[in-house]
């Protein structure tokens, strides 16, 4: 039996274990759903964390799970979730941290549970993983900069880093920040392109130019729903890319350090039906990601005529070939 299918039975025994032992309910319940983008890792996601939610008891006779996938901005991100509200949500899911973010100004009264937001207490979603202050919890999508940052390092001398950000959202904003103050410790230096939208990407890329050693794409829904675009300007440039975001490493990403979407899903789920049995959001702390990716890519890297040394690729979690 694989390590994976093992940790799906474990988490299903527990999904089961914490329905048998609260009440049962009594009532229909009502989960809304809000999602940052229409992006492949929110839709594995959702699809697990709906599994899981079946898995555990929470039969469509017993919780109805309603989906909003607007536009992505922030007043069309605010009004579902001001109708999520207004439609009586027992409970309020958010995927992605600028909707959670809004969820979080905007709601009073109701649970909100969110995945995959990068670092909720630097963003200010939480007070603390452990004990976040108020009716909100979730899983945390952080993964860890410098094991992005030294695996780069190791494949060829990284003195300077672009970095591909938008400051109209936080995560990502947060995201470009933490590379610049790697930048001490590892000795680079960091220069920025801000994308407010899709025409900034190639000029953002063009400015950056051949001066840079690679390029970092942080999480921003704007970027992400033009990734093939980005690895194919950044390519034709032969400029390495490295990121966080779930998927990359096979549109083309030389190095990236990803999370699994399937299990933000799953552990959304397990404390979706402690919440709709019952318990309080903020007796729940954040769950953190434990299967994460370190994926080097030798097709990119024989693109750009980039050789990976054994140390890099004895230290990756898997291989493209």
């Amino acid at each position: 039996m694989t390590f994976r299918r093992f940790a799906i039975i474990l988490l299903v025994v527990l999904v089961v274990g914490v329905f048998a032992q609260t009440p049962a309910i009594c009532k229909e319940q009502f989960v809304a759903v809000v999602i940052t983008g229409n992006l492949p890792r929110y839709k594995e996601a959702h699809e697990a964390f709906v599994k899981i939610l079946r898995t555990g008891g929470m039969g469509e006779d017993k919780v109805k799970v309603f989906v909003q996938m607007p536009n992505p901005d922030a007043m069309s991100w605010a009004n579902s979730i001001r109708k999520a509200v207004g439609v009586g949500a027992d409970l309020i899911i958010t995927y992605g941290a600028p909707v959670t973010l809004i969820a979080q100004k905007e709601v009073r009264g109701v649970p909100i549970l969110f995945a995959d937001v990068y670092d909720p207490v630097s963003l200010g979603i939480v007070k603390d993983l452990a004990v976040t202050g108020s009716d909100i919890s979730g899983v945390s999508g952080n993964t860890p900069l410098d094991t992005l940052v030294k695996t780069m390092g190791q494949i060829r001398p990284t003195k300077k880093i672009g970095v591909l950000y938008s400051t109209s959202e936080q995560g990502s904003a947060l995201q470009c920040r933490k590379i610049e103050e790697l930048g001490g410790k590892f000795g680079y230096s960091v220069a920025k392109g801000d994308v407010k939208s899709a025409a900034d990407i190639q000029k953002s890329i063009e400015a950056l130019g051949s001066s840079v050693d690679c390029l970092y794409i942080s999480e921003s829904v704007v970027i992400s729903q033009n990734l093939k675009a980005i690895i194919a300007t950044a390519e034709q440039k032969g400029i390495p890319v490295i990121s966080q975001i779930p998927g990359l490493g096979d549109l083309g990403g030389l190095v990236t350090l990803e999370t699994d979407p399937v299990e933000q899903g799953q552990l959304l789920g397990v404390h979706a039906i402690q919440v709709l049995n019952g318990q309080k959001v903020f007796t729940l702390p954040v769950r953190s990601p434990k299967r994460i990716a370190l994926v080097i890519n030798l097709l990119a890297a024989g693109k750009m005529g980039i050789k990976i040394p054994f140390e890099a690729l004895s230290s990756a979690t898997r291989v493209i070939k």
